[in-house]
């Protein structure tokens, strides 16, 4: 019975888990011996593993993940003493998660696409995959309330529900406004120039986000609360 509960409430996430694992089985005599795993910035491969390893190590990969990430509400123990705050926590959690699916299932298909013969600008490709997870990521990164696996896990957003909740309100807004710069400036600009600007950015707004949860729990004087 909870099974079945189990596969109504998360058959989206089930069929595109399998979806790679399908796609791959059905082709599988047609894959070559070695595919290509790994591109350059000049989108030519640089890397190739054997064909069970490099069509398979995605897919599973991505069930693991998901496993891991719809475990997180219970595994957290402030996300599970504090069910009401939480609540928005979780729906934002299954959105990530979701995401994540996605992204891994969609460069899955993309690796054995490329291995049948089937040429395209993989590195755009990938590119925007990434652009749009972070789109949704920075969407939904407000909502995500104080836990110990997901979000900015800095001494002092630990510490302050009050650092926490405005750090991860501004970063998420960094996230989707620069995401959505790098969308449209892929067209105009260089890939080549564009991806590790991207990957700058992404670190930048990691390292911001820290130093802006020290200076926000330091001038506003947080109570030092223990967790919950």
């Amino acid at each position: 019975m909870k099974t079945m509960q189990w596969l109504k409430e998360n058959w989206l996430q089930v069929v595109i888990l399998a979806v790679p694992l399908i796609v791959i089985a059905a082709a599988w005599d047609r894959f070559p011996d070695k595919v290509a795993v790994h591109w350059g910035g000049d989108g030519i491969p640089n890397r190739w593993e054997n064909k069970a390893k490099g069509l398979l190590y995605v897919p599973l990969l991505n069930i693991a993940v998901a496993i891991l990430l719809g475990w997180i509400p219970s595994l957290d123990p402030r996300l599970r003493r504090d069910p009401d705050a939480s609540e928005r926590s979780i729906a934002a959690i299954g959105v990530f998660r979701m995401a994540t699916t996605l992204l891994m299932a969609a460069g899955s298909l993309v690796i054995a696409t490329e291995a049948l013969g089937y040429h395209f600008n993989i590195l755009r490709a990938g590119m925007n995959l990434v652009l749009l997870f972070f789109i949704v990521m920075g969407n939904y990164f407000g909502s995500i309330r104080p836990n110990y696996f997901i979000g900015i896990r800095t001494p002092w957003t630990l510490e302050s529900d009050e650092v926490w909740r405005a750090t991860h309100r501004i970063t998420g807004r960094i996230l989707v406004f620069g995401s959505l710069l790098f969308l449209g400036l892929q067209f105009v600009v260089k890939l080549s120039y564009v991806m590790p600007c991207f990957l700058g950015f992404i670190v930048a707004s990691m390292a911001w986000s820290v130093g802006y949860s020290y200076w926000l729990y330091r001038s506003v004087g947080a109570s030092r609360q223990p967790p919950r």
